[in-house]
């Protein structure tokens, strides 16, 4: 048979741990002996408390020893291997024969308030921290939060639109493998468009635009180069085009319109301040012809005519006579 040295507890021969406190048994089996005899090295101890957890038993022992009284825990739960058998068997707190009554008058004894507080010290510092868990937001915040992430979502990308837009950029079409369409772009905007319109490798169209909107357009339609045709627009629809009609480069049809509807025709060559000949339309559609205009900004002439465009009255200058039909037709407001 073994014997535990720390329990006391029997085992057979063949046994290697104590399975009261895990302790190993020893290699050999003890000396057989008379049945009433102990041998002389075996001290008697006594059980004097049972405690339903191992940190109290811990904490008695503890106690015990600090007045100088050897004591022994021991319970049947495999070592603390299977805690569930503790609180069935609780732990067992052993001290020498000799030391019985003092160790119960020690365990008896109402602890001090610095024992108890180190006792507590000691607890805390041993057990585990309690897990903390994070605190929710409220509804309101996460609101809140979803609104300001959206906000910055947005302004992120009108800022990254805006550092790609930066500066000037050109972009061109390219028709049988020339370059005929061009647009340029201004922090963004289109400021200018140019065309190529017989594929010479020379731009003959040229567009100008402020804020999305075309302000003059010029082209080229004897494609030598220089613009012989000249386009201005207004927000009021206001526009005005003269035409370079010997190319000379000096303007010499200028005509004007309203809302894209023409509605006057002045004819001055060369870069002459009378006009030889004006046109004046009513809703489109010729009305009347003057001829001859003099520093006085008279004319020599007037012929007016119907929607078909036939002459219906004339009106010589100097003279109050009107010849033809004798009809005067209404001058375009």
């Amino acid at each position: 048979m073994k014997k535990c040295e720390y329990c006391g507890k029997e085992y057979p021969d063949e046994a290697s741990v104590c399975a009261i406190d895990g302790h190993p048994l020893p290699s050999f089996p003890a000396e057989p002996g008379p049945v009433n005899s102990r041998p002389r090295d075996e001290v008697e101890t006594a059980v004097v408390h049972t405690f339903i957890s191992h940190e109290a038993a811990q904490l008695a022992a503890s106690n015990l020893e600090a007045h100088g009284i050897k004591c022994w825990l021991s319970a049947d739960d495999g070592g603390g291997m299977y805690p569930n058998l503790t609180v069935a068997g609780g732990v067992r707190l052993s001290v020498l024969t000799s030391d019985t009554e003092a160790a119960i008058a020690l365990l008896s004894a109402q602890a001090s308030p610095v024992e108890i507080k180190q006792a507590e010290t000691e607890a805390a510092a041993s057990s585990p921290p309690e897990p903390v868990s994070p605190k929710q937001p409220a509804p309101g915040q996460l609101l809140v939060g979803m609104v300001l992430g959206a906000i910055m979502g947005v302004i992120l990308c009108l800022l990254y639109q805006w550092a790609t837009e930066f500066g000037t950029k050109t972009y061109y079409h390219y028709s049988h493998g020339k370059a005929d369409e061009q647009w340029v772009y201004r922090n963004g905007d289109l400021v200018e468009f140019l065309q190529d319109r017989n594929l010479d490798g020379k731009w003959d169209h040229w567009a100008y635009y402020e804020h999305g909107r075309v302000l003059r357009a010029e082209y080229d339609n004897n494609f030598d180069g220089k613009p012989d045709v000249w386009w201005t627009y207004s927000d009021d629809g206001t526009d005005t085009l003269e035409r370079d009609t010997d190319f000379n480069g000096i303007p010499d049809v200028f005509s004007a319109y309203k809302n894209r509807i023409i509605q006057q025709v002045d004819i001055k060559p060369n870069g002459s301040k009378l006009s030889t000949e004006r046109e004046l339309y009513r809703n489109g559609v010729l009305t009347e012809i003057e001829r001859g205009e003099n520093k006085d900004g008279d004319f020599k002439e007037i012929v007016r005519y119907d929607p078909f465009f036939n002459p219906v009255s004339t009106k010589p200058v100097n003279t109050n006579i009107i010849t033809g039909l004798n009809l005067r037709a209404p001058v375009s407001e």
